[in-house]
């Protein structure tokens, strides 16, 4: 049969005034048929919607209210739009859109094809997917973006450089994918089907037949990139380096002239850095703890490894190095281990031996039989069929099935279903495993990198899960406290739970398919797994029924609290609150939906002990699904005890009902972690270096130590080496209205828009809100974009990391971010010429765990929420200056820095840099001055 290249086929593209196809209009159609690389045809037509455009879509798409006004109608140009892709199947870049307002319209498509599900499986590293992203990287001619034509041939190349990657996968591949897109009829299954059809080659029944991965070569692969020879003492010669302390090599390796200078381009000695990694090193030889604060530009990972690294290769003993994000964890594992080498070789160690690895919690790694067994015994839906395709392909090439090298967007969630945190009673040690490649590597190494996430799940279970070792380095170690606060509480969802339960029920329910697994393997069996299958069925469904009444009456007093919005409403379970009327139901509620739940989880361990029992291979990966759901069952059981009947005294429990489909959850968190950090860290032997760059309060680390249970060990404070006096400028609009005043939105988004003209480069907005964010966002795009100074946001515009990207780029570029981009991502080979905070970061006092943790102080608000906004205030300062030659403005647009008594707290926290109090109206000329130099 012909192949697809000899199709003929369309790309197409539509305008439209919004995103409801039920609504909405379009305004533009841009198509362009072609067959193979020659185009037949194309067509592009505006269209009056009879309505008026939104300022948003004017700006987007560059479409005017004259264009369309003098446009002609839809019915008009319909005949044409319908005749020009009569009997071709159309290719859109998320085509599921176009197609829903071309029928919408009345015109039908005749098969559909998505350069985005394209996208999503053949590069499943992404990092990006949209139509003008690919198109860069892949340098395809795209100069009129959010212009109907002009996306459209985009669309078209787009199509046929991601034709030309798939049609090499190996063919077992495309019939999988194939069989997978039927199942859930997407496009991606009738582009495989069409693929195959052009393949005369025969199919020949090989190893990877069944699911497109050969289960024996994948775990070849995994043991041969995992062949790392166990640790060993370094063995030396008889010589002075013998009896040399750790200590004493720093001088040799960080001084100037050193080992570091000679290895690295471009390092500078730093007196600061040189003072920790001897601190460093006198604490783990003495098995002392340490805390380091460390400024900006000490260069403090450097002066924690080496010299960890040095004692471990010298002793044969293990380090372990835990990191709050995972940026941090990717720079010292993908460079600073890196350099790490390469100094101590200099320096004449055999830095071969150190032996570094990577370690993150279950959840991480993708489980090779969990997804097996779903491509084989399930029958996905479109969003599920993407997935499990998108993971055979990767895991065909990946050594570490870590979930961080795939750009999974809007499937994250769906990943849990497939990881190893489900595969926690799994029975085998045969077979692809990349959860036990992972361990085995850790085992084997002297570094061992993990997070603050494993850390403090590995103290919640008593220890297990990660090696033993003698020397325990927390980096962003101001993060600690909240750290275990989260990952020692609980959150149980509605819809999650519900969700969970919904795996087992149906015909192809875990249940059933139990049932008819014991069936085949026992004689007379089939009568008993169907009763007991049947009866856990009801079971099932009693607790979904219990369940939802439970959560509908925690609703229904989250909503009775005076505060919340028309999303979400909260209220902390206090003892008022368990006094109420309403909390008897509650409880009656929760012993119903707890016998329903116990009974669910006592049915799926039975029927998954007698699936086992039969030796049937097959039901291995069945058993792993049901477990992971019994075990999800079994933690939302223990969690609604602890906070409905029986709270524990040192722990805040709260209920949270939000709106849509995020449902209502009940959640608890410990009051204090102080304790329990304190006998799982710091009362053995280890030693435990503690750093961070803004761990001291007011230049002490009282608040700090008794926060996590620290009360012995050393304290270190250094600053930074950048001479921010000259390199930075701290300027404060006194007259803006106050955070709450009126008007002080409005004034904010018009000093933004000064900002960011008067900067003529890169700006990042730092919001405490979400809401604040997107009000300025609505108030300041159509301005600024009318000047060519681009506006994103976080949210709207993509996650963190890809603002951050976006910032990088050339071009003048405002970015607002909010909480997570107050630190963590940085700008990669770029630097921020301003930086602008919205308001002071004060912690929400209705927020549970805050009011909780206040009322433990005489003053709250001046012994509790003024150290955390401090705290917050100097992480989102360090976001400006990240080198040396950095050079910008620190904009504070709330004024109570300056107005209120607690302000000097604030001003004192930072470095001392260049300040000037200014008004509004000559902030504009101030920036100014200071970017062209003028500034005096």
């Amino acid at each position: 049969m012909p192949g697809i290249h000899e199709d003929t086929l369309i790309a197409l593209d539509l305008e439209t005034t919004g995103v409801n196809a039920k609504n909405d209009h379009i305004i533009e159609v841009g198509a362009v048929k072609f067959q193979g690389g020659e185009q037949v045809d194309t067509l592009s037509l505006l269209v009056n919607p009879q309505r008026k455009l939104s300022s948003f879509i004017v700006g987007l798409t560059g479409i005017t209210q004259s264009d369309v006004d003098s446009a002609p109608d839809w019915d008009e140009v319909k005949s044409e739009v319908a005749e020009f892709i009569s009997g071709v199947p159309i290719i859109g870049h998320n085509v599921g859109f176009d197609a829903s307002f071309l029928r919408s319209h009345g015109v039908k498509p005749d098969g559909l094809y998505d350069t985005m599900s394209m996208a999503e499986i053949a590069l499943p590293a992404g990092p990006e997917y949209s139509l003008g992203r690919l198109s860069q990287r892949f340098g395809f001619i795209h100069d009129n973006p959010h212009r109907a034509l002009s996306d459209a041939l985009a669309t078209r190349d787009l199509f046929l450089h991601l034709l030309g990657i798939i049609e090499k996968f190996d063919r077992s591949v495309i019939e999988q994918i194939k069989l997978l897109g039927e199942k859930a009829g997407t496009p991606l299954g009738a582009l495989a089907r069409r693929i195959l059809d052009g393949d005369d080659s025969p199919l020949l029944p090989t190893s990877d037949s069944l699911t497109g991965i050969d289960p024996k070569e994948l775990s070849q692969r995994l043991r041969s990139s995992s062949k790392i020879p166990s640790v060993e003492p370094h063995k030396y010669d008889q010589d002075e380096k013998d009896s040399q302390r750790v200590e004493e090599a720093v001088d040799q390796i960080f001084g100037e002239a050193g080992s570091l200078e000679k290895s690295l381009n471009g390092f500078e000695s730093r007196p600061e850095q040189v003072e920790m990694a001897k601190a460093v090193a006198n604490a783990i030889e003495n098995e002392e703890h340490l805390i380091v604060e460390a400024g900006t530009g000490v260069g403090k990972s450097l002066a924690y490894l080496i010299p960890s690294v040095l004692f471990a290769i010298r002793s044969g003993k293990k380090v372990v190095v835990s990191t709050n994000t995972i940026n941090l964890q990717e720079q010292l594992i993908g460079k600073d281990v890196e350099i790490t080498s390469g100094a101590l070789e200099e320096f004449g160690e055999k830095a071969d031996l150190m032996r570094a690895a990577q370690l993150k919690g279950r959840a991480n790694y993708v489980c090779f039989k969990r997804w097996q067994n779903a491509v084989l015994s399930t029958d996905p839906n479109d969003v599920e069929s993407k997935l499990l395709s998108k993971l055979l392909v990767w895991m065909r090439d990946t050594e570490t099935g870590d979930r961080s090298e795939l750009a999974l967007g809007r499937l994250t969630p769906l990943f849990g279903r497939f990881s190893a945190q489900g595969a926690i009673m799994c029975p085998s040690n045969e077979g692809p495993c990349f959860l036990r490649k992972a361990r085995n590597q850790a085992n084997a190494s002297n570094v061992v990198v993990i997070n603050h996430a494993l850390l403090m799940s590995d103290i919640a279970m008593g220890g297990g899960l990660l090696p033993d070792h003698d020397v325990l380095i927390v980096d962003e170690a101001h993060h600690l406290e909240s750290a275990a606060t989260t990952h020692l509480g609980f959150s149980v969802n509605q819809f999650q739970l519900e969700n969970e339960l919904r795996q087992l029920t149906g015909n192809r329910g875990h249940l059933a398919r139990l049932a008819a697994t014991i069936s085949k393997g026992v004689v007379n069996a089939l009568d008993a797994s169907t009763n007991i299958a049947a009866q856990a069925t009801e079971a099932v469904e009693a607790a979904i029924q219990n369940a939802s009444v439970m959560f509908d009456l925690a609703a229904e007093i989250a909503a009775s609290a005076a505060r919340g919005s028309q999303q979400q409403s909260e209220i902390r379970l206090t003892e008022g609150v368990r006094k109420q009327p309403i909390w008897s139901d509650l409880e009656i509620a929760w012993e119903n939906a707890n016998a329903r739940l116990l009974e669910v989880s006592e049915h799926i361990g039975e029927l998954c002990e007698q699936a086992s029992a039969t030796k049937d291979s097959s039901a291995e990966e069945l058993v792993l699904d049901a477990y992971a759901v019994k075990d999800s069952v079994e933690a939302a059981v223990t969690s609604l005890r602890q906070a409905i009947p029986e709270p524990e005294d040192d722990s805040v429990y709260w209920l949270r009902a939000q709106s849509g489909n995020r449902g209502t959850n009940i959640n608890g968190a410990p009051l204090d972690v102080s304790k329990k950090l304190n006998q799982a860290l710091f009362e053995g032997d280890r030693s435990v270096i503690l750093t961070g760059a803004t761990i001291a309060y007011e230049k002490s680390f009282e608040r700090y130590r008794n926060s996590i249970g620290l009360d012995s060990g050393n304290d270190l404070v250094l600053g930074s080496p950048y001479d921010y006096k000259k390199n930075t400028l701290i300027a404060v609009p006194e007259d803006l209205p106050a955070p709450g005043d009126p008007g002080f939105a409005n004034a904010t988004a018009d000093v933004l828009v000064d900002i960011a003209r008067s900067s003529a480069g890169r700006v990042l907005v730092l919001f405490t809100s979400i809401s604040a964010l997107d009000n300025a966002r609505k108030a300041i795009s159509s301005v600024l974009g009318r000047e060519g100074i681009r506006v994103i946001a976080q949210g709207a515009d993509g996650s963190p990391a890809r603002i951050m990207r976006m910032l990088a780029e050339d071009g003048p570029t405002i970015a607002l971010g909010t909480s997570s981009l107050w630190e963590g991502v940085d700008l990669q080979g770029a630097s921020l010429d301003a930086l602008v905070m919205a308001r002071l970061p004060f912690p929400v006092p209705s927020d549970p765990i805050v009011a909780a943790r206040s009322e433990q102080f005489e003053d709250g608000f001046g012994e509790y929420s003024i150290p955390e906004a401090v705290q917050r205030f100097r992480q989102g300062f360090g976001r400006l200056i990240r080198s040396r030659t950095d050079r910008g403005v620190f904009v504070i647009l709330d004024n109570r820095i300056v107005t209120k008594s607690y302000g000097v707290k604030f001003q004192r926290s930072l470095p001392r840099c260049t300040v000037r109090r200014v008004s509004t109206e000559r902030l504009f000329q101030l920036l100014e001055s200071w970017r062209d130099g003028t500034f005096e």
